[in-house]
């Protein structure tokens, strides 16, 4: 999917949100409406897909991550502590409960079933896998399973599961944190973590996530 398609159709998208965001009651709790959500994530569907696998490697899963992540996001694309030109137009004119009903709806959904790397590249994986979990002491890269969980399934709410996600999508966002384009991780936790990994390691520990399940 090209991005300038996606910016063509923002403007109608923004309106029916901003529709949206003027009638939709707040829910006045710190959960979302998973409903509501639903309802909200129909101009989520061509980057997104409709439950929240994406069809392409160029945007993230977001079915199964925690409210609390997405929630999260979303508030640092509507303030602009993230930076991306598609989510900070689209998530302009949402309220806050607008935020926490899509972030309830999409962690309701079920995470998306993991890809498959060619046979060919199994020292790859291999080389990721043992990256993710004991890291590479000698170039100062922490195990990423101490946050991100056995099998990349996340862990307290706030470091995301990263099973299953698309490895382009994932080698993408590991180099804007070691670039500093990227900033809104806490306590600049990936930065350090990312800042010895050259991009053939990056691709490795990104190929071994997207295989796991």
């Amino acid at each position: 999917m090209k991005i300038r398609s996606i910016l063509v159709g923002l403007l109608a998208v923004l309106v029916s949100s901003a529709s949206l965001a003027e009638t939709t009651p707040q829910t006045g709790t710190t959960a979302g409406d998973v409903s509501i959500g639903k309802q909200l994530s129909a101009s989520c569907v061509a980057c997104h897909g409709v439950t929240g696998t994406s069809v392409s490697p160029d945007f993230p899963n977001l079915a199964g991550l925690s409210a609390d992540y997405l929630y999260k996001q979303l508030v640092n694309f509507k303030q602009g502590e993230r930076k991306n030109v598609i989510m900070n137009a689209m998530v302009a004119a949402l309220t806050e409960g607008n935020l926490r009903a899509l972030a309830a709806y999409y962690a309701s959904q079920s995470p998306s079933a993991p890809e498959t790397a060619p046979a060919g590249d199994a020292a790859i994986v291999a080389f990721g896998e043992r990256i993710y979990r004991e890291g590479a002491a000698g170039a100062g890269i922490s195990a990423c399973i101490r946050c991100h969980g056995v099998g990349g399934a996340g862990q307290l709410d706030h470091f995301p599961r990263l099973a299953g996600q698309h490895a382009k999508y994932l080698v993408a966002q590991l180099e804007a944190f070691k670039s500093g384009s990227r900033v809104n991780d806490a306590g600049k936790m990936m930065a350090h973590v990312v800042a010895g990994m050259d991009k053939k390691e990056m691709e490795a520990v990104a190929l071994y996530l997207q295989g796991l399940h």
